[in-house]
This record gives C-alpha cells, sequence and structure tokens, in this order.
C-alpha cells in the first residue's frame, strides 16, 4: 500500500459482527489502523495487528465555545487524554459545540482559551487534540462549520499538541475550498476523513467529491498521515472498504 489508510468502527463494525473476525479481515484488505474503538474491543484489534488511532472526547453539542461547559468539560476531556495516553491511543478529537446565536469570532476565542488549558495534558500524556470541523446540515448549529475555524485555533495555539481532523465531506457539504485547505493547511492536518457527498455514501465516480485529483495531489505535497474512510456502507462493510483503498490506489497511478 502506498497510503495508510483507517476505518471508524462506529461505521463499519456492524451490530452482530464478532469484533475480532472483522479486524483480521480489515487487515488482510489492507487497512493499519481504526477509529473510536470501544475499550472492549481494543485488545482484539491490536491482536489483528491495527494500531488504534484515536478517541472520541465529549463536547460535540455542549462544547469549549460556551465558557459555562469549562468546569465540567475540561475536566472530562483531560480524563479523556490521560486514558488515551495510558492506553497508546495517540489522538483525542475534540469540538467547538453548537453556536447557540454565539457569534463565531467569540467563540473561536473562548475555544482558543479552553484549548490553551488542555494542551499542558496533552504534553505530559503524549497525546496530540485534534479539533474537527462538522457540517452543519447533519450537525445542526455546530460552530465550528468552516476550515477558517479550525485553521484559525491550531494557528493560534502553535503547538504540535494541537492539529485539524479535516473531514473531506464535512467540508465539501460547506462549499469549502478542498484543495486550497489540503494543501495550504497539511502542516497542522494530523488526520482526513472521506466519504462521498452528499449522501456519505461510498466515494465513487457517482458523488461530488473529486478524489482522483486530491488524494494524487495531497500525496505528492507530501502528506503522511491517514486517510479515514468514513462512509456508510451499503452492503459488506469489508468488502466496501476494501474497494475503496483498491481505488484510493489506483489514484497514484500515471
Amino acid at each position: 500500500m502506498n497510503l495508510r489508510y483507517s476505518l471508524p468502527d462506529w461505521c463499519f463494525l456492524k451490530k452482530g459482527m464478532d469484533p475480532a473476525e472483522y479486524y483480521r479481515r480489515i487487515r488482510a484488505a489492507g487497512c493499519e489502523a481504526v477509529e473510536m474503538v470501544a475499550p472492549a474491543n481494543r485488545a482484539a484489534a491490536r491482536a489483528a495487528g491495527l494500531k488504534i488511532l484515536n478517541h472520541p472526547g465529549p463536547g460535540m453539542k455542549a462544547g469549549l465555545n460556551n465558557p459555562a461547559n469549562h468546569a465540567s468539560l475540561i475536566p472530562e476531556i483531560e480524563k479523556a487524554i490521560r486514558e488515551a495516553g495510558a492506553d497508546r491511543i495517540p489522538q483525542v478529537i475534540i469540538f467547538s459545540g453548537n453556536r447557540s446565536g454565539q457569534d463565531d469570532k467569540e467563540g473561536l476565542a473562548v475555544c482558543t482559551g479552553a484549548v490553551r488549558r488542555l494542551i499542558p495534558s496533552a504534553e505530559e500524556a503524549g497525546v496530540t487534540l485534534v479539533f474537527e470541523m462538522l457540517n452543519s446540515f447533519d450537525h445542526v448549529d455546530y460552530q465550528a462549520d468552516s476550515s477558517r475555524y479550525g485553521f484559525e485555533l491550531a494557528r493560534e495555539i502553535g503547538s504540535p499538541h494541537l492539529k485539524v481532523l479535516y473531514d473531506i465531506y464535512h467540508m465539501h457539504r460547506m462549499g469549502e475550498d478542498l484543495m486550497s485547505d489540503l494543501l495550504n493547511n497539511l502542516d497542522i492536518i494530523a488526520h482526513l476523513h472521506t466519504a462521498g457527498s452528499p449522501k456519505r455514501d461510498f466515494p465513487g465516480g457517482s458523488q461530488g467529491i473529486d478524489y482522483g485529483s486530491i488524494v494524487a495531489a495531497v500525496h505528492k505535497a507530501g502528506y503522511k498521515g491517514f486517510w479515514g474512510h468514513e462512509f456508510k456502507p451499503s452492503g459488506d462493510p469489508v468488502l466496501e472498504a476494501r474497494m475503496d483503498m483498491e481505488q484510493f490506489e489506483g489514484f497514484l497511478q500515471p
């Protein structure tokens, strides 16, 4: 494999599937890592030879942009950081929270102050906080629904322990300039998520994102991180994951 691939459990490990068998199958298909893995499944994932890439922190709706949340939310995220570090999970995903009528500039400033408080814990645990922008169609009223929000936060913090999780699907839904976003900010992007748009389905030729051009350009520019395939399979999850990885490998062919 020329690229590194990860699969989030929430969309591929379906109810009723045997986790150990699933992990063995996706590792054999070329997947190197899994995401958002329940603690009970982590040993099985590692036994199959998979890395566990990240763990979602709290605060997607009631988030870091609201000072009223900080007294309870910051200790919860600090606990997630410690637990991730102890379990050799390199990333904890963090969020802005919903807008709730707040001005975005104010929310970004409040988020910045909160993240500054979290950085020492991340440094101590050897964990990278990855800030995720989401589209506000699927996640109604989510404040960080633009690439600018996450990139400005990361630039302002200026720490290797705070980077961006750039979800290509989410930012396409918001009308962002994907190629410019990616090529101009690779230094602060820790991880990429992919899916077809607008339905979050298999990212093939019938959807709206030109993954062929994006994958080739981003790889050429030096991105060495994971391509996290976060779409909703319509059939066999492992078969569709294999097909998608093979498709992405094909994007690098001359």
